[in-house]
């Protein structure tokens, strides 16, 4: 059961780069279970059937799972690396594949490990980090006059907009780290003098973007 925050990526993403006239391009998303991860496996795989490896790594967060394959490259120099980036990452909730087309020079053991290393690495940086932490998903109703002050009251407080709907009132709804919640309560009463109202619609781990 989880109950610690925790790293998982903030977006997927696919990066590139060349290596000794070897292309390698890495693929990246977040995945919530072993049937999601290697889901997206097979889909990369199927996207370049005539890559020369796709070599994967994954890790979940609950139940701990964490697995990697070489695809045909020498054991220990693709998917065990790639694995090591993302726990020294601290990443969960997340895989990766490393799709290869040789480029006629061998790498040697060395190298491989350092061009695997460097996909995975590369694309964990390109994605970003969010931590997976105790949120509330709420519902804030207001007159049309604090529209703009209720913003900029969201933004200082790092609230994340889900959806707005103009009508006969605001209705913003949105999610916030659970330990600001009550900071936002009081700020919102005394912004609003009591008029605004602030409805808890649940509780979640929700990832909420960081800086890396």
């Amino acid at each position: 059961m989880i109950d610690k925050a925790y790293y998982v990526p903030a977006d997927g993403c696919r990066t590139e780069f060349i290596e000794r006239k070897s292309r390698f391009i890495t693929t990246l998303a977040r995945v919530k279970t072993v049937a999601e991860a290697d889901a997206f496996l097979a889909k990369i795989r199927a996207e370049f059937p005539d890559a020369t490896h796709n070599c994967a790594a994954y890790r979940i967060k609950d139940p701990l799972v964490e697995r990697f394959f070489d695809d045909g490259e020498p054991g220990g120099t693709a998917g065990m690396p790639m694995l090591d980036v993302l726990k020294k990452q601290e990443l969960f909730d997340v895989a990766v594949v490393v799709t290869r087309y040789f480029g006629g020079i061998l790498l040697g053991a060395g190298g491989l490990v350092r061009a695997y290393s460097k996909g995975a690495a590369d694309a964990v940086h390109e994605a970003g980090l969010a931590l997976m932490e105790r949120g509330v998903r709420l519902e804030l109703r207001c007159g049309y006059h604090l529209y703009d002050r209720v913003q900029r009251m969201q933004e200082m407080q790092r609230a994340e907009i889900l959806a707005t709907d103009f009508g006969a009132e605001i209705r913003i709804e949105l999610m916030l780290r659970a330990s600001e919640e009550e900071r936002l309560a009081k700020s919102l009463a005394d912004l609003s003098a009591g008029t605004a109202v602030l409805e808890r619609l649940e509780e979640l781990f929700y990832p909420f973007k960081t800086i890396c």
